[in-house]
């Protein structure tokens, strides 16, 4: 029993007994003689009694109900508010992501282009450390191209529908092999794929995971061993749980939580390429189809991303 009928239970146990006691010792010390008339009063002085007493606690419990439902009243308003302006802030982000992707961008095509003119038409005139200058000037030029791209496909993932559809995962690993067969061949990779189940998610941005992940364990490999990595899933009641291992460098870790970071980068630019925003993709992607992304990693001999998606 929950509290409420429990109090009451009790209540009623205690009025009920203490009535009966209380009347039988009233009635016994005047000896009231007509048994029918006194066992009435008995029942009925315990019905009204009893009555009072629900009585209070019903006008109680309503009272608090009262009180419940206008709180309740006012989150759904507040609520109903926040979700206002998160709209609001939703478009302004929209309006955002298509400065970034116009107008942002073309003062940074002229400034690469009017720098390449200058390097060509004056580079009988420029010194090393000139020619060093317009070299570091392209290329934060054409970084900060890539990053503002890369923050616009961030804010896309979400946005748009997602259309689920049912596919094959290992179909969509094979396309992702194929599309990038130089890159493996390239870096020699050899790649174990398990079987692969069917699901329903987003085909297109699953595809996506796969590939940034395929591509990470292509980029952090061990230059003294060749590639292996393994794709492999496991099912339970509510998820489809995927996994991709290599055996690259590996990570800290102390790092493991801030590789998911937005432009969270564990190295320099000079040693690997990139803005850092690849697994932020991927775990946006995990999150809106109600799974999680995480790894499992020692330094020196390669990492294991795991994400799962609801089924």
């Amino acid at each position: 029993m929950n509290r409420t009928s429990t109090k009451i239970f009790i209540i009623y146990l205690v009025t009920g007994f203490g009535w009966i006691l209380a009347s039988d010792w009233f009635f016994g010390k005047f000896k009231y003689p007509q048994e029918h008339l006194y066992q009435t009063i008995k029942g009925c002085g315990f019905i009204f009694i009893s009555g009072i007493l629900f009585w209070q606690m019903l006008r109680r419990h309503e009272q608090k109900s009262r009180q419940y439902f206008c709180r309740l009243r006012d989150m759904n308003q507040e609520l109903e508010q926040r979700n206002a302006e998160l709209a609001v802030s939703n478009i302004e982000l929209e309006q955002f992501a298509y400065i970034a992707s116009h107008d942002l961008q073309e003062p940074l095509r002229m400034v690469t282009g009017f720098l390449g003119q200058i390097e060509k038409k004056y580079s009988d005139n420029l010194d090393d450390k000139g020619k060093e200058y317009i070299h570091y000037a392209v290329d934060g030029a054409s970084r900060m191209k890539q990053i503002i791209f890369d923050l616009l496909e961030y804010s896309r993932v979400g946005k748009k529908e997602v259309k689920y559809e049912s596919f094959a995962v290992g179909e969509v690993i094979d396309d992702v092999i194929s599309l990038n067969k130089p890159m493996f061949a390239e870096n020699k990779a050899t790649i174990f794929k398990g079987p692969m189940p069917t699901i329903v998610a987003g085909k297109s941005l699953i595809r996506q995971v796969f590939q940034n992940l395929l591509a990470n364990a292509v980029k952090y490999r061990n230059p003294e061993t060749d590639i292996i990595i393994t794709l492999d899933f496991k099912e339970t009641p509510d998820f489809w749980e995927f996994s991709v291992s290599d055996n690259g460098i590996g990570i800290k870790p102390d790092q493991l939580d801030k590789i998911f970071v937005l432009f969270q980068r564990l190295h320099s630019r000079e040693r690997y390429s990139g803005s850092g925003i690849g697994l932020s993709v991927c775990k946006k992607i995990v999150e809106n189809h109600g799974g999680a992304i995480w790894a499992e990693s020692e330094p020196g001999s390669g990492s294991t991303f795991y994400f799962s998606l609801k089924k």
